[in-house]
């Protein structure tokens, strides 16, 4: 009995520090580098994750198009806009919706590994993710560093702290690299998160 009183305090005070290292980011704005990771080091754009509360924004720019995400972790209920040349579409998912078009990134397997690189000036843990479909991610992260928002970016969504880099496999087996540029977590502009009422065309 003796023992387990001795246990029981310390496993507390193991939680409390845990969650005192802990710190949720609630603002913050991070640019990704697109890349191919072939023999031509393709630019492939970029990408701007915008983070304020329970909402997200993803803007995903190349040089035929631009695409803007944004997701409300409170209601679940997403809408994407795209332009393709003079052409703009937007595209509105209540929750169970954005549930079964994402159903791929469900049931991830994420094993966390010992390498660490530094991206930034934070010390980034590695972790390999396993989709079921088989396809894998490798994912940096910064731990400690939790995003308001846990579903960013979708493929990584399981992983405990802030993703800087990230690398999935395109098309013809070609790998992209998604890299941190740059990082501020100054307070983001709420209009960011206005969605327009019209000049698309809804798809859905």
């Amino acid at each position: 009995m003796k023992r387990i009183a001795i246990i029981i305090p310390a496993l507390f005070f193991y939680m409390v520090s845990l969650a005192q290292s802990q710190k949720i980011i609630s603002d913050c704005t991070i640019l990704y580098s697109i890349n191919s990771s072939g023999s031509e080091h393709r630019d492939m754009g970029s990408k701007t994750l915008y983070i304020k509360g329970k909402q997200m924004r993803v803007d995903l720019a190349g040089k035929a198009f631009k695409q803007a995400l944004f997701y409300n972790n409170n209601t679940g209920n997403a809408t994407v806009l795209k332009e393709i040349g003079a052409s703009k579409y937007i595209a509105q998912y209540n929750a169970a919706e954005w549930k079964k078009l994402n159903h791929i990134y469900d049931s991830i397997r994420v094993e966390i590994k010992d390498s660490v690189k530094n991206i930034l000036g934070y010390n980034c843990r590695q972790a390999v993710l396993t989709l079921k479909n088989g396809k894998v991610y490798t994912v940096y992260y910064v731990p400690g560093l939790i995003p308001s928002v846990m579903e960013m970016p979708f493929e990584a969504k399981n992983i405990p702290g802030l993703v800087l880099e990230y690398e999935s496999t395109g098309r013809d087996n070609e790998n992209i690299i998604y890299a941190a540029q740059k990082i501020d977590f100054k307070p983001v502009i709420t209009h960011l998160f206005d969605i327009p009422k019209t000049g698309y065309r809804i798809l859905h």
